[in-house]
């Protein structure tokens, strides 16, 4: 299948959003990816849209050195064509809904799924889960969704409370920054404490940097008995 880029948003020099049209018959479920190809490389790329939404929506990160496929993304611009994979696929979803909270924790793009989370399930909330998005970041223009979930998590403090933090302070690229700093897997023990979460009350969600992942593992899973999904960006 093709789709095309209907409009681009850079972000910072390594970050870019992209919104692609949606083939007819084209589906996904929340937290799902797509995978796109141009001049037969692909890659997957999760999907921060919600299904209803008409384009999809990526947020992508270049990979300087070693990538192959981004640095050609970064050369394409509205109207350019992408190869389709026909089938979204991903397991990294919500398919418990009867728990209370969902601890979704993420480096920089790894926020992504969450996104297409809030996004679908906000209007659908019928059993009043509370999303706890925690995302770590060097750098504040790396938040993509920065004003978004702040916003939703102002307007709608019983179902959402975004949590952003900054592992790199004293750069002059964060010298504005008021919120949160340290590396996201070390801020979470005090968040879990503050806001009550147990295993038997919560899940947790880990999505991005391997070594983050890791870390929560063998935090939460294996010392504390939390039950932890997780969704690697790389390997």
């Amino acid at each position: 299948m093709e789709c095309q880029i209907i409009e681009r948003q850079d972000i910072s020099d390594l970050m870019i959003k992209l919104w692609v049209t949606k083939p007819t018959d084209y589906s996904f479920k929340p937290g799902q990816y797509c995978t796109l190809g141009v001049q037969g490389i692909e890659r997957a790329y999760s999907i921060a849209s919600s299904p209803d939404e008409e384009y999809m929506e990526l947020f992508i990160e270049l990979v300087e050195d070693e990538g192959i496929l981004t640095p050609l993304i970064w050369k394409m611009t509205k109207g350019d064509i992408f190869t389709l994979r026909p089938r979204a696929k991903g397991i990294f979803q919500i398919k418990d809904q009867a728990l209370k909270n969902y601890l979704l924790i993420s480096t920089v793009t790894g926020v992504v799924p969450y996104v297409s989370f809030v996004r679908s399930f906000m209007n659908e909330n019928q059993n009043n889960m509370k999303f706890h998005i925690l995302q770590g970041s060097s750098y504040v223009d790396e938040f993509g969704y920065l004003e978004e979930l702040q916003e939703i998590s102002k307007t709608n403090q019983e179902y959402i409370n975004y949590t952003p933090t900054i592992s790199r302070p004293k750069d002059k690229r964060n010298e504005n920054w008021k919120g949160m700093t340290g590396r996201v897997n070390l801020i979470v023990d005090q968040y879990i404490n503050d806001n009550d979460l147990n295993p038997k009350n919560s899940i947790v969600y880990a999505c991005g940097n391997p070594d983050m992942i890791i870390d929560i593992q063998n935090n939460l899973a294996q010392n504390k008995g939390f039950n932890v999904i997780e969704e690697r960006f790389w390997k």
